[in-house]
C-alpha cells in the first residue's frame, strides 16, 4: 500500500514510521525538516520536506496525495504559543489542505490524529465513549483548535460523502523516552536541566486529578490497524490504569503535598505571565480537566491492546526527560542545557519560536 505520513519526524509521527517497517508498504514522510541521514533501517520511507502550513505547498502535497492510497495525518504545530494566528495556520489550516486533497480522490483513506482535548470538561469519574460531547476544554488553544480541526474534517466528509474513508484517533498524553528531551524543552525554563525532575524534594497533588496516558507505539500500532483494515470512524486510545497525583510523584521521587489545582494552575498561570517558562496554562487545565476515555471500541473493531500500562509510560518519560533524550530528527533531538540557553540568547525563548 502506498502511504503519506504528514509530520512523521515528530512524537507520533516516528513511531507511526516504525511500527509500517517491513509490512511491506511503500511510505512518504512528509516534514519540514526531514531527517538528514535516512538510515538502512528506514529504507522504505521516501522524504520531502514541505511547510504544510504555507498555502505554496499544496501543489506539491496534491501530487503526493493523488500517489496515495492512505494518508496518515500527524502534521501539527505545538508553538509557538504566543503566536495563536501561526498555531491555527499550522494545525487547522494543514487539516484543512491535507483533508480537502485527499477526499477529493475517491480511493484515498484519510486517518486523522486528533486528541481526548476535543471533548467536553470532565464532570465525573465515568469515562466517555466517541460519542461525548465535544466542546473542549475552556481557555486552551490546542483543545480549541482539535475542536476545530475535527469540525472541519467532518463537513469535509460531508461534502465528498466520504465518512467512510475517514478515520479518527483521539489518543490521550502520548509519550515515549525519544520525547523526553521536546517535552523537557517545550515545558519547562531553559534554564533548567533535566535532572533537577528527579531532584524534586515535593510535588503538589490534588485528590480531584488524574490523567491517562498511552504509548507511542501503541498510538502507532492503531495507526496501522486503521491503514491496513480500512476501519473507519473515531477511536478513543487509552492505557490503565489513571494516573493520580501521587503516581506522578512517584516516578519524580518527590514526596506529594496536597495544594488545590486551582492554586497550582494560578502559579502556572503567573509564571506564563512573567515569561518564565514557556507553557501555556492552558495545557494545565486540560491535563485537570480532560475527561478520562473508555478506548472500548479501538479493542472491539482494531483488535486493539495497548502494551505498556501508563504507569510504565510515565515512567520511560520521565527517564527520557530527566537525560533530555531524542532521536535523529530536528523534531526529536535531544534537549542539552547548552543548547537551550544558546537558543534563549539567539533566538528568544521557545513559546515564541515556530521553529523548536
Amino acid at each position: 500500500m502506498k502511504i503519506l505520513v504528514t509530520g512523521a519526524t515528530g512524537n507520533i509521527g516516528s513511531a507511526v514510521l516504525r511500527a509500517l517497517e517491513g509490512r511491506g508498504h511503500c511510505v512518504t514522510g512528509v516534514a519540514r525538516r526531514p531527517p538528514r541521514d535516512v538510515t538502512e533501517r528506514e529504507p522504505t520511507v521516501a522524504w520531502t520536506a514541505l511547510d504544510l502550513s504555507d498555502p505554496g505547498s499544496l501543489p506539491a502535497l496534491r501530487g503526493l496525495v493523488e500517489q496515495s492510497e492512505a494518508v496518515v495525518n500527524l502534521a501539527w504545530a505545538f508553538q509557538p504559543m504566543r503566536d495563536p494566528g501561526y498555531l491555527q495556520r499550522a494545525s487547522v489550516g494543514i487539516l484543512e489542505g491535507v483533508a480537502g486533497l485527499a477526499l477529493a480522490s475517491p480511493a484515498t483513506r484519510l486517518v486523522h490524529v486528533s486528541s481526548v482535548a476535543v471533548y467536553s470538561p470532565r464532570r465525573s469519574d465515568a469515562r466517555v465513549d466517541e460519542g461525548a460531547a465535544r466542546e473542549g476544554i475552556p481557555g486552551a488553544t490546542y483543545s480549541r483548535l482539535k475542536v476545530e480541526a475535527e469540525q472541519e474534517l467532518w463537513l469535509a466528509a460531508a461534502r465528498h460523502d466520504a465518512h467512510e474513508r475517514v478515520a479518527v484517533l483521539r489518543p490521550c498524553l502520548v509519550g515515549q523516552r525519544l520525547a523526553g528531551g521536546p517535552m523537557l524543552r517545550c515545558g519547562t525554563p531553559a534554564i533548567m536541566p533535566g535532572a533537577l525532575l528527579r531532584r524534586l524534594p515535593a510535588l503538589p497533588v490534588d485528590e480531584r486529578f488524574g490523567i491517562q496516558m498511552v504509548h507511542a507505539n501503541d498510538v502507532a500500532d492503531a495507526v496501522v490497524r486503521v491503514v491496513e483494515t480500512g476501519a473507519s470512524g473515531p477511536f478513543n486510545l487509552a492505557s490503565e490504569p489513571v494516573l493520580r497525583g501521587v503516581d506522578i510523584a512517584r516516578a519524580l521521587d518527590a514526596r506529594p503535598v496536597r495544594v488545590r489545582q486551582e492554586v497550582a494552575r494560578s502559579l502556572v498561570e503567573v509564571a506564563w505571565r512573567l515569561h518564565l517558562h514557556p507553557l501555556d496554562p492552558g495545557w494545565v487545565d486540560m491535563a485537570l480537566q480532560a475527561p478520562w476515555v473508555d478506548a472500548g471500541r479501538a479493542r472491539e473493531v482494531l483488535g486493539w491492546r495497548p502494551q505498556y500500562d501508563a504507569r510504565a509510560v510515565l515512567a520511560e518519560l520521565v527517564a527520557g526527560m530527566s537525560a533530555g533524550a531524542g532521536a535523529g530528527t530536528s523534531a526529536l533531538r535531544p534537549r542539552r542545557l547548552t543548547d537551550g540557553l544558546e537558543g534563549l540568547v539567539v533566538r528568544g525563548t521557545v513559546a515564541r519560536r515556530r521553529m523548536t
